[in-house]
């Protein structure tokens, strides 16, 4: 349940997945529990691989839930919102500072967009129907300079390297839906934004299921059923210069396995469900160690610099900290700690890396604990709900705890502010709608929530401050299906379900807010203009 399999892929700003046509791919996510990827069966449905054998029962508690994966970022870059229309062939981008609205033609059908890095406004975005890509890149007064690039048919998803310059369209099977299991989804484009080398097909093994970049941007590569491919980026025209296996066995399960690369591409981290053990292989040299815990890995996670990363043996109620790369060097030299009377399956890592939040959403706990990276010491911190998932900012000074429907309340959810950094306690908050979607600033200082219950109509938008703990609701006339942060403007952004289109924007300093109505997600631009 590894939530970020690339570690140079940072970003936490996390939304729930858009249910229009034109909703954003997250290159960052990697397999979700019981999901094969070599197959059309998945064993939380109950259904299983044509092997002859039904999959293992697992008497203890059921698997951790990775709700952090359900959840995608918005895409969003310095100031604007885009948002594609896949009928029209046209994406109407909003100004979060002036909340002007305009449009510019794209391709055939654009659908899957990505936030570009490296300074400035830009997105790029599939158009799936003509299999291209289109560069928009804002210049000054809003104008958009395009430029499209051919790609392989099919693709539906992006990964874009922090610098900008390169970015890979790929299909993701999970996506595609489909059950045939000749359709491989082996080709990656592999495009340089900057036009000095032509977009290049390279071959990859069966069905990938992430893709990222190292964080120098020297090289890229792609988890798949066969293994890690290396794309080599520095010597001209990309090209696939090996294949790295991670395991010995040609019968291996993927879906049953977690990979995380760090973001200097020495070493991939393979966590496997229903083992003890840990492997580490050198990405050079294919060279494989094993790391042995004391119980069943329940959840592994990186930190963003690649130096630590973090196992949970929950039958144990233990944690192991992996310095890198140490214990590659010798696989017995790592830390671990004894969560005493707690439940503990999932760990978080907060962006800044010296703190990591454990947690349980597989039985209902009322509590998640803080563990320090530098020396293991921890504690746990008190709470008034069953824990379904938790977000760290990135500065780690505070967590964003979401909640099911809490025993005995008249609430559908709820939401808890929680200072890790500090020992001051927690603040919750009950809705009167399922949370459906939760994003951080880049500052640490806030996040948005959206709530959404369609039998009971009821929609809103929470805005949260630290350090004060504050919240406040935001009714909301339709219903939210993605929320995020423009970052540039200090505004929230929450798109809903509307027949013309609509988006609310809320400020994150003063909370006034702002509805545009007027153009159409998923058809054609009915108010292109004006807001």
């Amino acid at each position: 349940m590894t939530r970020r399999a690339w570690a140079s892929t940072t970003c936490f700003t996390v939304a729930c997945t858009l249910a229009c046509a034109g909703c954003s791919g997250n290159p960052s996510d990697s397999t979700g529990p019981g999901y094969d990827a070599g197959s059309d069966a998945a064993y939380d449905s109950g259904t299983y691989a044509d092997t002859g054998t039904p999959p293992p029962v697992d008497t203890g508690p059921p698997p951790e839930k990775e709700v952090e994966s359900q959840y995608r970022a918005p895409v969003a870059t310095g100031r604007y919102v885009w948002v594609p229309n896949p009928t029209s062939g046209r994406i109407a981008y909003i100004d979060a500072q002036t909340l002007d609205v305009r449009v510019v033609e794209a391709g055939n059908a654009p659908t899957w967009l990505a936030a570009v890095p490296g300074g400035g406004d830009a997105t790029v975005v599939l158009n799936v129907k003509s299999s291209d890509a289109t560069l928009l890149r804002a210049a000054d007064g809003g104008k958009i300079d395009a430029h499209t690039f051919k790609t392989a048919p099919g693709a539906n998803t992006w990964a874009v390297a922090n610098g900008g310059r390169w970015a890979i369209a790929w299909a993701d099977a999970r996506q595609a839906g489909t059950t045939d299991r000749t359709q491989g989804f082996q080709d990656l484009t592999v495009i340089d934004l900057t036009s000095v080398v032509t977009p290049t097909v390279l071959t990859v093994g069966y069905r990938p299921v992430t893709v990222g970049f190292t964080a120098d941007d020297a090289r890229a590569f792609a988890i798949t059923q066969d293994g890690v491919a290396i794309v080599d980026l520095t010597g001209g025209s990309p090209q696939v210069i090996r294949n790295v296996p991670i395991s010995d066995d040609p019968l291996e399960d993927p879906g049953t396995r977690d990979v995380s690369i760090t973001p200097d591409g020495a070493f991939a981290l393979v966590r496997r469900d229903g083992t003890s053990t840990i492997t580490i292989v050198a990405l050079d040299t294919g060279k494989r160690v094993t790391v042995q815990l004391a119980g069943n890995c329940t959840d592994l996670d990186l930190a963003d610099s690649g130096r630590k990363a973090v196992a949970v043996v929950r039958d144990k109620g233990m944690v192991a900290i992996l310095s890198l790369p140490e214990v590659f060097l010798d696989p017995t030299t790592f830390t671990t700690a004894t969560i005493t009377g707690e439940t503990v399956g999932s760990v978080s890592i907060a962006s800044a890396g010296h703190a990591a939040v454990l947690y349980t959403n597989a039985v209902p706990v009322e509590r998640f604990t803080i563990l320090s990276l530098d020396d293991a010491s921890f504690r746990t911190v008190k709470l008034y709900a069953p824990v379904l998932g938790v977000f760290p900012t990135r500065d780690a000074g505070y967590a964003v705890v979401l909640h099911a429907q809490p025993t005995g309340s008249l609430k559908k959810g709820a939401f808890s502010l929680v200072p890790v950094s500090t020992t001051l306690p927690a603040r919750i908050e009950g809705t009167d709608a399922p949370l459906t979607a939760v994003a951080l600033s880049p500052e640490s200082d806030r996040a948005v929530l959206t709530e959404r219950d369609d039998v009971t109509k009821v929609f809103g938008a929470w805005i949260a401050r630290m350090p004060t703990l504050a919240a406040d609701r935001y009714p909301l006339a339709s219903p939210p299906i993605a929320a995020g942060i423009v970052a540039g403007a200090r505004r929230a952004w929450v798109a809903q379900q509307h027949p013309e289109g609509r988006i609310t924007f809320i400020d994150l300093d003063g909370g006034t807010a702002r509805t545009l109505t007027g153009f159409e997600l998923s058809a054609r631009v009915v108010d292109g203009s004006q807001p």
